[in-house]
């Protein structure tokens, strides 16, 4: 249901760039309402599939780091009640994990939504991604108030949270590990991420890369 006025919204606007085809501007606009439809349309499935996270997904796909990244800042920035952040996507394009969009768009609102909780207003929230021969790394870093060395080891434990009462379940960062397991991966934190300021979290998510096949004639 959901669904259906973005796609009315869509067609709206491709008729009118069919009807209006002498008008560039009007050309112009109806290419950006269809654009900023489908972009919506990936945000809204994001976030279905967030808040209805199922079991164990065996499917493997070749996922962009940094479309999923784009996605997950799109969703929380459409947040307004939570603290007036800058997010970056700094992740390669060419870096890509094998694995389930879906969930890995999970694991990125987790952590960019805690990263926020954590920050001083205006304070810069940085995703980005790295490569190894068999690995690829997406990596999560704030500038935040960064987390106590005495409970950094708990962080992932069911129903663990330092926020106050009613403010949080304790089970995003539980749902991270679970997600980050079922791809065959690790995560670490760096806390704090900027010894000299001693301020900062870095979450660091070890995800198995995709590599294209390539012509071994060439």
């Amino acid at each position: 249901e959901i669904g259906n006025p973005i796609t009315g919204i869509a067609c709206l606007a491709q008729n009118l760039r069919e009807e209006r085809e002498a008008d560039p501007e009007i050309i112009e606009i109806s290419n950006q309402i269809v654009e900023q439809t489908k972009r919506v349309s990936r945000i809204v499935q994001s976030l279905m599939s967030f808040a209805h996270a199922g079991g164990r997904q065996q499917d493997r796909y070749p996922v962009s780091l940094a479309e999923v990244a784009q996605d997950a800042i799109a969703l929380l920035s459409l947040n307004r009640r939570g603290t007036e952040v800058r997010f970056f996507n700094l992740c390669d394009p060419d870096h890509l994990a094998e694995g389930d969009p879906q969930r890995l768009a999970q694991v990125l609102i987790n952590l960019l939504s805690n990263a926020r909780d954590a920050s001083e207003p205006g304070g810069a929230i940085r995703v980005r991604s790295e490569v190894s021969e068999q690995t690829v790394y997406l990596i999560v870093e704030d500038e935040g108030s960064g987390i106590p060395q005495a409970i950094q080891d708990r962080l992932f434990e069911p129903f663990f949270t330092t926020k106050d009462p009613g403010e949080g379940t304790g089970l995003g960062l539980a749902l991270v590990y679970s997600i980050v397991e079922e791809h065959y991966g690790q995560i670490n934190i760096d806390s704090p991420a900027d010894p000299e300021t001693q301020r900062g979290t870095r979450f660091r998510i070890t995800l198995p890369r995709h590599v294209e096949a390539t012509d071994s004639g060439e």
